[in-house]
């Protein structure tokens, strides 16, 4: 199992997730099949001769039917919900045409089917589309839906003026209580994501995307109470040998390549079987460390001769040969971080007085770990 991985990103805007918003559409063409499908069937079979039922709810229907496929076999939602707004927003504005070109009874209420519709287009716009996007679209389609009985020639508007404005009134109240809703949605994702890239900004080494000193911390407490409770651990401090070397001779720009290099193969350092995941983190400079949970002191001695020699078998940039110093500390019961980094710390500077490229252990100086 590889080591904690803290990499610093900002996701892209996906309020609910792709899973959740392809269930729900599932669930939603499914009931708009059955739906149309009634209607349709009702249609022939009391010969209505509805022009809409007659003409666009079998083409609606075929329509649904293909993006009810395309969503079960895991094809693009993107696609899926792009196609579908838009072949939803043309049905619903063929059907106020055609609502509006009927003849109804003077002073009966119009049929408000289409208007509804337009308030279930907008609601999904708002919920696939981006805020901005989502808003654009709607306004464009809600005065395109509101102006379509008005203007197109033949209607029989005014034989039900007065209800199709409360009607339309009604449709616009519903449609911007929704927009209202989106926009608080919008911000509060906005906030959420804001304040996470914040918290990674503060735990995350900028250049390794490694967790820093005070992400590290959290690691060693549960370290240490681990210990507290007869449970094993380590800690390792890992420097590169002869990094200024690196820095003079080759800039700081090939140096930042190094340490971006030596992140990764730190991230590679493996789990003790049954423990959690060692946490792996820039300690400072061209020194990191490792916090092992679950490791005694002779697998801390395994672990780190497969560090060393992933330092030395990593491909380095510019053909570079790096190498690194590691001190070890196992855990003891009741002792501070203090303690235990201070004796990593000597370790490690053993490792580096023996000749460096080696690892030794705290409590065993003289004794270096071949290689």
């Amino acid at each position: 199992m590889a080591a904690h991985d803290f990499s610093l990103h900002l996701p892209a805007y996906d309020p609910y997730g792709e899973a959740v918003r392809r269930r729900l559409y599932i669930g939603a063409v499914s009931f708009g099949v059955l739906l149309l499908g009634g209607s349709v069937a009702l249609q022939w079979w009391l010969n209505l001769r509805e022009p809409y039922l007659l003409y666009i709810a079998p083409l609606l229907l075929i329509l649904g039917l293909a993006d009810l496929w395309w969503l079960l076999t895991k094809r693009s939602l993107a696609v899926a919900e792009i196609v579908g707004i838009g072949v939803l927003a043309a049905a619903t504005v063929v059907h106020v045409a055609l609502v509006s070109l009927g003849p109804q009874p003077q002073g009966a209420y119009p049929n408000s089917g289409p208007y509804w519709t337009v308030v279930c287009v907008c609601t999904l716009a708002f919920l696939a589309l981006p805020p901005r996007r989502a808003a654009t679209f709607n306004l464009a389609f809600v005065v395109l839906a509101v102006a379509v009985p008005w203007v197109l020639p033949g209607s029989q508007v005014s034989h039900f003026a007065a209800g199709l404005v409360r009607l339309q009134l009604n449709a616009v109240i519903v449609v911007l209580l929704i927009w209202g809703l989106a926009w608080f949605r919008a911000q509060h994702a906005s906030q959420a994501e804001t304040q996470e890239l914040l918290r990674q900004m503060a735990f995350t080494d900028a250049l390794t995307r490694l967790p820093n000193r005070r992400a590290v911390y959290p690691a060693v407490d549960a370290l240490l109470s681990d210990a507290a409770r007869g449970q094993s651990g380590s800690l390792f401090l890992v420097d590169l040998d002869h990094f200024k070397r690196i820095n003079d001779q080759y800039g700081h720009s090939v140096g930042d390549e190094v340490l971006v290099a030596a992140g990764q193969v730190l991230r590679n350092c493996a789990a003790e079987v049954g423990a959690n995941p060692p946490t792996v983190g820039r300690w400072g400079g061209e020194e990191f460390i490792v916090v092992m949970p679950g490791t005694t002191p002779e697998s801390a001695r395994v672990r780190a001769e497969q560090l060393l020699a992933e330092f030395r078998a990593w491909s380095w940039p510019h053909g570079l040969r790096v190498t690194v110093s590691i001190g070890s500390s196992s855990v003891r019961s009741g002792e501070e971080f203090s303690a235990l980094l201070a004796r990593a710390d000597e370790a490690m500077y053993a490792a580096k007085s023996a000749g460096r490229d080696r690892a030794v252990a705290s409590g065993s100086a003289a004794l270096v770990f071949p290689h």
